[in-house]
């Protein structure tokens, strides 16, 4: 759960550079590292001890997001949605871990990670805020810190970091599983983010230099970096407000065959793809916050982010989709959301098992489907 961090940092992608909103962040800031020593691990999280504490700081923090939301210039920019869900997924959160059902909680914060990533795309400054507070809080583990790093957008040193627990490896204390997570952050930024496929491609030369890294690690690397020279020379296109009809036409070309049903798993050149996609579409969004395209774009980004490794995000699929659907139950993509998110909670919850979907999780798409049919 040390991920969980990064749900927390919308806060401060929307509050940058808004001084009224400043005392809001403050709080928020002491939030995040009451919460620190808990949420890196599920088993803190979870503890009985620590219950109260969490509690405490999930309370603070609705409060926080319900201010946070009714402040007007929030409200006009691209990150409206993000604050809209961030509130519900919040209230949720901490209804949800009073009520016992702690691991159901934790799934709702994880389910946030990408609301901040899309701020993360739009708004690449860092809080220094953020950094100096952190500087006597640093993490031991050198991936934690990474990603730590990597959620108040301090993207140059969280580079660097993610660099070295590569290149330490086995000799640091770094697990398989978060080398992996590693290689997917470095193409999150650089394709998502900085839009540099060349770049993506030195990094990944430099990862490749330490010859002790798992064998299939070795091949996945070079894949990737094959397939970013392949698309080193692509270009960004941009798309006015005008050019709706524009922007559907790219992206039902460049999604054509996932839209039709026709999935690939693990091609790093799709999987790039998606990314690249999926930056386009937030640059959009944000700049255009009111398109009618909003529900599709919802729906376009969920297929992105979906099909792109789980490595890389955390339930963020199930968010785009359920935004869908409450906020534009009357709109035919509302059906294909509830499909898509109902697909998701299937694959998520199953298991050798069987399946075993939370009461809660049932509920809440009982809510959905409900609010679909009344607009009809």
């Amino acid at each position: 759960m040390k991920n969980i961090f990064i749900f927390l940092s919308l806060f401060f992608c929307v509050l940058d550079g808004k001084a009224e909103v400043k005392p809001f962040m403050d709080q928020m800031l002491n939030e995040i590292f009451n919460l620190k020593p808990f949420i890196v691990s599920s088993e803190a999280y979870s503890n009985p001890k620590n219950a109260q504490k969490i509690e405490a700081s999930l309370k603070k923090m609705v409060a926080l997001s319900e201010k946070i939301n009714h402040e007007d210039k929030i409200q006009k920019t691209g990150f409206q949605i993000p604050a809209r869900v961030l509130n519900q997924q919040l209230k949720e959160s901490e209804q949800v871990f009073r009520s016992g059902s702690k691991d159901y909680s934790l799934w709702m914060l994880k389910s946030t990670l990408g609301v901040c990533m899309s701020c993360h795309t739009q708004l690449p400054a860092v809080s220094t805020h953020f950094i100096s507070a952190n500087q006597s809080r640093v993490l031991t583990n050198p991936f934690e810190e990474a990603e730590f790093l990597f959620i108040i957008r301090n993207f140059k040193e969280s580079m660097k970091l993610y660099s070295s627990v590569l290149s330490g490896y086995p000799k640091n204390v770094v697990s398989v599983d978060d080398l992996e997570k590693v290689i997917y952050r470095q193409l999150y930024y650089y394709v998502r983010v900085q839009r540099d496929f060349n770049e993506l491609v030195k990094v990944l030369s430099h990862d490749l230099k330490n010859k002790k890294i798992p064998a299939h690690f070795i091949s996945k690397i070079r894949d990737f970096k094959a397939a970013a020279l392949k698309m080193k020379d692509e270009k960004y296109p941009h798309f006015t407000a005008q050019q709706t009809a524009n922007l559907r036409q790219y992206v039902e070309s460049a999604l054509k065959e996932e839209l039709s049903g026709n999935f690939s798993f693990d091609i790093p050149s799709r999987e790039l793809e998606y990314l690249k996609v999926s930056s386009i579409l937030y640059e959009y969004l944000n700049e255009n916050p009111e398109t009618a395209l909003k529900p599709d774009i919802l729906y376009w980004l969920s297929f992105c982010e979906s099909k792109f490794s789980q490595q890389a995000f955390y339930s963020l699929p199930e968010l785009y989709l359920k935004q869908c659907v409450f906020e534009f139950p009357k709109n035919p993509v509302a059906k294909k959301c509830l499909s898509e998110y109902q697909n998701l909670i299937m694959m998520a919850y199953s298991g050798s098992s069987g399946t075993h979907i939370p009461e809660d999780v049932s509920k809440e798409i009982k809510v959905m489907q409900e609010l679909i049919e009344k607009s009809k």
